[in-house]
């Protein structure tokens, strides 16, 4: 190994896509059950995200049925909602609405995926969730 490689700019790695950090939220669903000391610890956060993830399975089933799958990969969950959606018809304010609710969410997440005490089964998490704040 060519100890200048250390030294060259590495690749930065793609932002997570919307799905995958709505795919991520999903993972969310259990830890209450799972994990309580950690739930106890980030309730506020966890229950914002597990309750966006109810509205949307009550705003369409489709959403249901997906995040049903929730200990599914991440990618996996992602591409589903990525097929899914376009044939959802949801309306420009229903857009509008996901997209800024995720926004809060995620940095209401931030402090969760940083903690030192993340449980194992939230591991993937962290990118879809931190990434969208990488520059």
């Amino acid at each position: 190994m060519n100890i200048l490689n250390l030294f060259r700019k590495q690749p930065q790695k793609e932002p997570p896509t919307p799905f995958e950090t709505m795919a991520a939220f999903s993972r969310f669903k259990n830890v209450e059950e799972c994990s309580p000391d950690f739930y106890q610890k980030h309730h506020d956060a966890i229950d914002m995200t597990v309750g966006f993830i109810g509205f949307l399975g009550q705003q369409h089933g489709h959403f249901t049925q997906i995040f049903t799958y929730s200990n599914a990969p991440i990618p996996d969950i992602a591409r589903t909602l990525e097929e899914a959606m376009p044939n959802m018809a949801l309306e420009q304010r229903t857009l509008d609405f996901i997209d800024s609710t995720m926004t809060v969410i995620m940095q209401k997440l931030r402090e969760v995926v940083t903690d030192p005490n993340l449980p194992p089964y939230l591991q993937d998490c962290v990118w879809p969730v931190l990434g969208a704040f990488e520059p």
